[in-house]
């Protein structure tokens, strides 16, 4: 499957012993794909995959594929602090009928450009399914420069990038360097330049908010393809509305009040995050209603079958 469009990093519902929450985990895809997004990455950074145990992780992404059902593509994230760590995540989930992996450069120790490269084709050579490059410089050590990507490009196993940075300049090398390549797609890590991040090229956005408002997201997608900008523009202030929730309750805080305002799930936070207290919660509340959301008083508890 080719990707395009709108690819939201799926936060992972939890229980109280902070292990997956299924039934929620699955509600939250229904709601995506409902929302018509283009795609699921599972693991990624939204979803805690730090905070969650490696056998949760693998159980995260059983549980998305088997509830995607072909419907849309999926990205694992398979992010981990060594190169055999991430091979070997890559081993266990590959039976799973996952469409792409994807991963951060190993965290914790610095990396210089050659020890990334070198980190990216290993796990292009040693995946039995094609690989984005996921870069992160925010959190890890090591931004790979634009160069050390075209090389990677060159890569057989290499599909495409997931670029977190939101510089414009940055972007324009980017499109620059990859202009006429068919066969490597690019996508970029923000809520708030997606009319932009299009016009300039991009294949598609990965953003945390689109969690919470995918039809916002889908309907600007497909607004730009339609040439509609004035409506793609207008969808792009929505979605700067809806991030404003992950100020309030240390990012999952609030982005947990939205899913329980919506009857998705009870949990997204992992010690040592919080909830948010009742005013954060009532914040989210008014920046769902004023957005439309179909919002609930109730705690979803499980309405997955």
């Amino acid at each position: 499957m080719r990707l395009n469009g709108i690819i939201p990093p799926i936060g992972t519902p939890v229980l109280e012993d902070e292990r997956v929450d299924e039934k929620g985990l699955r509600n939250l895809v229904r709601y995506l794909i409902d929302g018509g997004v283009n795609g699921i990455f599972a693991n990624g950074t939204m979803g805690c995959f730090a905070l969650l145990t490696d056998a949760e992780q693998v159980r995260l992404i059983d549980i998305v594929v088997d509830e995607v059902k072909g419907r849309v593509p999926v990205i694992a994230g398979v992010s981990d602090s060594g190169t055999k760590r991430v091979i070997s995540k890559i081993k266990e989930i590959e039976k799973l009928k996952i469409d792409y992996v994807t991963a951060v450069p190993p965290y914790y120790y610095k990396l210089t450009q050659e020890q990334g490269k070198s980190f990216f084709r290993d796990i292009a050579n040693a995946s039995g399914v094609p690989v984005f490059i996921y870069n992160n410089p925010y959190l890890t050590k090591l931004d790979l420069d634009v160069a050390s990507l075209v090389e990677l490009a060159k890569e057989p196993n290499i599909v495409g990038l997931k670029e977190t940075s939101q510089d414009c300049n940055r972007w324009t090398n980017l499109f620059d360097a990859f202009a006429g390549k068919e066969n490597f797609d690019l996508f970029f890590g923000t809520e708030l330049l997606i009319p932009q991040c299009l016009m300039m090229g991009g294949d598609g956005v990965i953003g945390g908010a689109h969690n919470i408002a995918p039809r916002i997201a889908a309907d600007l997608y497909e607004a730009f393809a339609a040439k509609d900008y004035d409506t793609a523009f207008a969808k792009s202030r929505d979605l700067k509305k809806v991030c404003d929730i992950f100020q309030y309750g240390e990012i999952w805080g609030g982005f947990e009040a939205a899913l329980q305002l919506l009857g998705i799930c009870d949990k997204t936070t992992i010690a040592p995050y919080a909830a948010c207290d009742s005013e954060g919660r009532e914040k989210v509340r008014q920046i769902l209603l004023d957005l439309g959301l179909p919002i609930t008083d109730e705690i979803a508890r499980g309405q997955a079958e």
